[in-house]
């Protein structure tokens, strides 16, 4: 097994798999030892500990993804999800009758009441109705190679693994970030901790809670104690919090089934129907359950049991101090100098990895952790668990701002940046200083993100001498080192030395490649180094979190997001006014890449002959003609890498090649259009579609449907159609086709491909043929 990090993740390792994978191992044999329980109906528990077993499985597995088969992870999730579901009115039944008969047993004293009879009757009734429905989607379950293939894999990677050295301070480390995280999503719901009949915010709290004990139980063996106590406290919270739900949903409830049986059962209408005590019982018990509630979230407050939780799980790694305090001493230490990360975990991972290879240990790190990037919280662990000294930048001080707005991209940046960060590593962001001094190897080192009048300052290679030896007098530092400009230099100024590493996530100088330096004491030396890492993934992830393609273009070329959108204005006007300029770029591009022109003129032709005769119908300006002429060039470019998925490859290279002029936005939509001329339509969760609007989308849904038509008249590549004709009803659109050779393999194409073009245009379309 491949033991290279998923990069869409905090990094992993081997000791993280091997810990992940055997706890992954022991959760599916649970799984797997209830189902013919259940399904022979031997006991209620069957069903309760199944469905327990599943949410453990599916709480556990997204945080040991970077360890699984990525094409398979989202299938094998989907499974274990849809086991949980079906098992779930299975289960709220076995309770609700339970809670029935507990009623019952509590008022023996009284006679029957036919209501609840009735009532326990209907659930009795229901449960039988359904296990018919259980029982089938288990054996279904089981007969599908889902299950065989996770204990495949699992058995698979145990042995792979086998001899792998085991860190388990690696395992620490992602503990610590993944249970603080889940604590503080508990966390955050506190507002709602004594307002009684917010239901629906107490219901969600207890799912935080739920999520935050799995994961705790899923890290607890590498704890002293295993963390039992704490658990249990988490489990109290889950288990009141649970009750109070069945209170709510008996109380809502109790309303709709009076009405129906009322409706549907005569004998019921004549005799009435009353829950009075009953509903009585249920609030009764509601306000008790809230009672216990309070007081344990009043006990846990007291004795300050989440402040000691999140110490007890921080506690078995070292410490960024401890780091200092060891660079501080070392007589002649190498220290790697990163600066403006910027959330592109891509960059910082082959920075790392890089500088550890050299032998380096020691990290210090100048500002911008996050900010135009797709994985703001994967840096922010990946630099904690390397123990990176680190300053806060100017951009991370906006995110942390509520005030702070922001204008056009970066403004995109900030909302997204927030949105994505966690409470955890928000808190980090707020422990950074603005400035670090150090005393290494008998210099003084002074680190901050701007100047240090002011982090939002610049200092460039052609800084004035004069300001540099301000600065240095004003520091008192032999060594200074800042951020924030992205541009990579060291200069001496009368002894002193200035250095900026450059950008780890965000170049600006045109060269994509991540910048760091390396700094080696006695005598005092730095090297500036570029790494070479994956910037298409990157671009590709930041697509995938549905930020503009100006932000992908960003790194891909390696130069400022003001640069992008400069050359956006300009390549836009050209696509308005000068499409041929546009289209000879395209053909100039096509060509490197894939040498049938012969097939992509013909296809381009027709497209255009369709568009043209259907203008009246979708009503598309020459703006989005010129937008299906560079689809149609550049359909088949993909061929160049492989027969199988080319459109999707057409589609990469649209969006990655930058040699291709085109603007950002437009970029994105011809690369769409490219994509779709064969196989599935557009979808919402296709990536490539995020950030795009509704109408655009549309607009793209009728374009590939007229390149997919164009692409099957042209299914031989012997250019068979000469000319098109289009006649449109109000029910179908009759296409008149003039060939000059037998169309039997394009009529066939044809019938294949003409879907997306009906369903977007809400028009049944047919070929008329006529041969020259």
């Amino acid at each position: 097994m491949s033991t290279k990090p998923d990069q869409l993740k905090c990094g992993s390792d081997a000791s993280y798999c091997k810990f992940g994978i055997d706890r992954l191992t022991k959760l599916l044999e649970a799984f797997e030892t209830q189902i013919d329980g259940v399904i022979e109906s031997q006991d209620v528990e069957y069903v309760h500990r199944m469905r327990v077993s599943s949410r453990r499985i599916r709480a556990t597995m997204p945080l040991f993804q970077t360890c699984l088969p990525q094409k398979k992870f989202k299938r094998w999730l989907k499974e274990i999800k849809r086991v949980t579901q079906f098992l779930g009115e299975a289960r709220d039944l076995d309770i609700q009758i339970a809670f029935i008969k507990q009623y019952q047993s509590k008022n023996k004293d009284s006679p029957k009441n036919p209501s609840i009879e009735l009532l326990l009757k209907s659930k009795r009734t229901r449960r039988t109705r359904i296990q018919p429905s259980v029982v089938k989607g288990l054996e279904e379950l089981r007969d599908s190679d889902i299950l065989t293939k996770m204990r495949e894999f699992h058995n698979r990677t145990a042995i792979n693994l086998q001899k792998a050295l085991f860190k388990l301070s690696s395992v620490r480390e992602k503990a610590y970030w993944a249970i603080s995280r889940r604590l503080d999503d508990f966390l955050a719901m506190k507002e709602y901790v004594y307002q009684e009949n917010q239901a629906l915010k107490l219901h969600e709290m207890r799912i935080r809670a739920k999520h935050l004990r799995y994961t705790m139980e899923t890290y607890s063996s590498i704890y002293k104690n295993a963390l039992t106590s704490e658990i249990e406290t988490i489990k109290g919270f889950q288990d009141t919090l649970g009750e109070m739900h069945d209170c709510d949903v008996w109380i809502e409830f109790f309303p709709k089934f009076t009405t129906n049986a009322k409706t549907k059962n005569k004998p019921a209408k004549r005799r009435g129907i009353s829950f009075s005590k009953f509903s009585e019982y249920v609030k009764q018990q509601r306000k008790d359950h809230y009672a216990s509630f309070i007081a344990l979230w009043e006990s846990c407050k007291k004795r300050g049991f989440f402040e000691k939780l999140k110490e007890t799980v921080k506690s078995g790694f070292p410490k960024v101090e401890d780091k200092i305090g060891e660079l501080q001493k070392t007589s002649q230490p190498e220290v790697a100098v990163l600066s403006d990360i910027h959330a592109n975990l891509y960059a910082l991972q082959a920075v790392i990895g890089d500088a550890q290879k050299r032998g380096i240990h020691f990290f210090l790190n100048a500002g911008d952790l996050i900010g135009f990037g797709p994985c703001p919280n994967e840096v922010i662990e990946l630099l904690h668990a390397n123990n990176v000294i680190s300053v806060i930048g100017n951009f991370d001080l906006e995110v942390l701002s509520k005030d702070e707005k922001g204008k056009k991209e970066a403004g995109m940046a900030l909302q997204y940046a927030r949105k994505q960060l966690s409470c955890s590593c928000r808190n980090y962001l707020l422990s950074l200083p603005h400035k670090l001094k150090l005393d290494v190897a008998g210099k003084t080192v002074f680190m901050t993100h701007g100047t240090p009048e002011s982090i939002d300052d610049h200092l460039y290679n052609d800084t004035p001498e004069e300001r540099l030896l301000e600065i240095a007098y004003d520091t008192e530092a032999d060594v200074i080192i800042t951020g924030h400009s992205h541009e990579p230099y060291t200069r001496e100024v009368d002894g002193k030395v200035f250095l900026n590493p450059g950008s780890v996530g965000r170049p600006s100088d045109g060269n994509p490649q991540a910048s760091y330096a390396i700094s080696r004491f006695n005598p005092f030396k730095t090297e500036m180094i570029r790494v070479d890492y994956d910037v298409p993934a990157a671009a590709d992830a930041l697509r995938r979190k549905g930020l503009p393609e100006s932000f992908s273009q960003m790194l891909l070329r390696g130069v400022a997001i003001n640069t992008i959108a400069k050359e956006d204005r300009h390549r836009k006007s050209d696509l308005a006014r000068n499409c041929q300029k546009v289209t000879q770029n395209c053909e100039k591009f096509s060509k490197q890449y894939w040498q049938d022109t012969e097939h992509s003129t013909q296809v381009r032709k027709l497209a255009l002959y369709l568009f043209d005769e259907l203008q009246s119908l979708h009503k598309m300006s020459n703006l989005e003609r010129c937008w299906l002429e560079c689809g149609s060039i550049l359909h088949d470019i993909g061929l160049s890498k492989t027969p199988k998925a080319h459109n999707k490859k057409s589609m990469e290279i649209i969006l990655n090649d930058t040699s291709l002029l085109l603007p950002s936005t437009e970029r994105r939509i011809i690369a769409s259009i490219a994509r779709y001329h064969r196989k599935s339509s557009p979808k919402k969760t296709h990536y490539n579609l995020n950030s795009l609007n509704p109408k655009i989308i549309q607009k793209i849904n009728i374009l590939s449907g007229l390149l997919r038509v164009a692409d099957s008249l042209d299914y031989t590549h012997n250019s068979v159609v000469e000319k098109l004709e289009a006649k449109i009803g109000s029910k179908k659109i009759t296409v008149n086709c003039t060939t000059i050779s037998d169309p039997t393999l394009e009529k066939q194409a044809f019938t294949k491909k003409k879907d997306l073009i009906e369903k977007a245009l809400e028009r049944k379309m047919v070929l008329a043929w006529k041969q020259h």
